[in-house]
């Protein structure tokens, strides 16, 4: 791999979403100790995003794609330097082969760079008003689970996230009928290998994930749109 930075990787992540459609706020980066670095945006249909931000809306009501990109620093520093690199930083012991001096080095295959996570919400507006009871649950629940298999299909992983009064056997249920789900989301990850990603596997692997996301948004735009039919 060429030289890469982090700033590098979080510039192609948002030119990806950009080339999707896709605008993104709140951007925000820090550590997570020891090794770990995350860069983090909410990202929202371009065109709903530029109405807000022209002061036309005091608040956007919206679906919003939460999108994370997580770099193992250590993974980076190895991707840049390889293995080469990494022996100026060892004591290796000398080997007896006449012409080999010290072991050969390789980078293990399951090792990740890094991980794009991507949580696909609808506004807590759409939530507040939706009429909220066993069945309907249900129905929220199987249409969730449709857009994350027909979007699936681009990521890693991927899961549907209801919280709230879900019984394992019974399924939703309440005395009172009225069930709500205090936080509802598809999950997608994009896995970042280390060995064998460049710079162009990584634009592919951020492709993936901008096309999940703006998938994901409009799948959460129709689902609620039903859920009101």
């Amino acid at each position: 791999m060429a030289e890469v930075t982090r700033h590098q990787l979080s510039a192609l992540l948002l030119s990806a979403l950009r080339e999707r459609g896709l605008g993104a706020r709140d951007l925000f980066e820090g550590r997570q100790e020891p090794l770990s670095w995350f860069f983090r945006a909410v990202a929202y249909d371009q065109s709903e995003l530029d109405i807000l931000e022209s002061g036309a809306l005091d608040a956007l009501h919206a679906p919003s794609a939460m999108v994370e990109l997580v770099i193992d620093e250590m993974a980076l520093g190895l991707a840049n330097i390889g293995t080469g690199g990494l022996a100026t930083y060892l004591a290796l012991p000398a080997s007896d082969v006449p012409g080999h001096d010290a072991p050969e080095l390789e980078l293990d295959g399951e090792v990740m760079l890094g991980y794009v996570h991507i949580d696909v919400a609808p506004p807590a507006l759409w939530l507040d008003e939706r009429e909220s009871n066993p069945s309907r649950n249900d129905a929220l629940a199987t249409r969730l689970s449709r857009v994350a298999q027909a979007v699936g299909a681009v990521s890693d992983t991927v899961e549907v996230h209801i919280e709230g009064a879900l019984d394992p056997e019974r399924g939703w249920t309440d005395p009172t009928e009225n069930v709500r789900p205090a936080g509802v989301a598809v999950h997608f990850t994009f896995d970042i290998p280390l060995v064998g990603t460049g710079k162009r596997e990584i634009a592919a692997i951020f492709a993936r994930a901008a096309e999940g996301a703006g998938d994901a948004v409009e799948g959460m735009r129709s689902v609620f749109r039903g859920d009101h039919e």
